[in-house]
């Protein structure tokens, strides 16, 4: 009788363990189940979210792009129209004024060696230094008819009306410049060789008056 209450014991004590172990098993797999569940949940939160993420920086960047493009434009038009030239910068008299007297400066330097019979009176050395002194202001008033034409025709240069007339001042101010020193180098090799055509005569003139020929 005992034996067989020890075993009924056994068998009570054996069913109750299995029967808290099932209902343990089930109620993690609910709470597992409860679990996943909620990271479903998340997860799906977190999508929805990123999708929201990536529509607001895509229409930040193209408004952002708008926007550049926009300020690109409006600086385009901005410089496209300095390069525009104002009708009363191309009626300044100081252009005219320009060319004439780059024109002057060439005359200069093309005349200068056939007057007072320089090639007669300097040597060789001497008259290749003129020509090319010559050759530079020749050079110098092209560049500066060049610039001019730039500084007043449409298209060219992306300036204000103070900085196109600001740099006719100094192209006039370079000729003249340019004018002022060709004249003074011509002019003083004429004295150079005013000065050696008259040792030439003086020596001619003496010995003249010695008798020798």
């Amino acid at each position: 009788m005992r034996a067989i209450l020890i075993v009924l014991t056994m068998i009570f004590i054996n069913t109750t363990a299995r029967a808290q172990t099932f209902k343990e098993w089930f109620r993690q797999k609910k709470t597992q189940k409860k679990y996943l569940i909620e990271q479903i949940a998340q997860l799906k939160i977190y999508l929805e979210l990123t999708k929201k993420g990536y529509k607001i920086a895509k229409e930040g960047l193209t408004a952002i792009g708008d926007l550049k493009r926009g300020e690109f434009k409006l600086h385009k038009n901005y410089f496209d129209s300095l390069k525009v030239v104002n009708p009363k910068i191309t009626s300044l008299p100081k252009i005219k004024w320009i060319s004439a007297y780059n024109g002057e400066v060439r005359n200069v330097c093309s005349t200068c060696l056939s007057k007072n019979g320089l090639s007669d009176y300097l040597s060789g050395d001497e008259l290749a230094y003129l020509q090319a002194v010559f050759d530079r202001l020749g050079a110098d008033c092209d560049k500066i008819q060049v610039t001019l034409k730039e500084v007043t025709s449409d298209g060219n240069l992306a300036m204000s009306d103070d900085e196109r007339i600001k740099r006719i001042e100094a192209l006039y101010q370079q000729t003249l410049s340019n004018l002022t020193f060709s004249k003074a180098f011509c002019s003083e090799s004429g004295v150079l060789a005013a000065a050696r055509m008259k040792e030439k005569e003086d020596v001619i003139t003496g010995r003249a008056l010695r008798g020798i020929n």
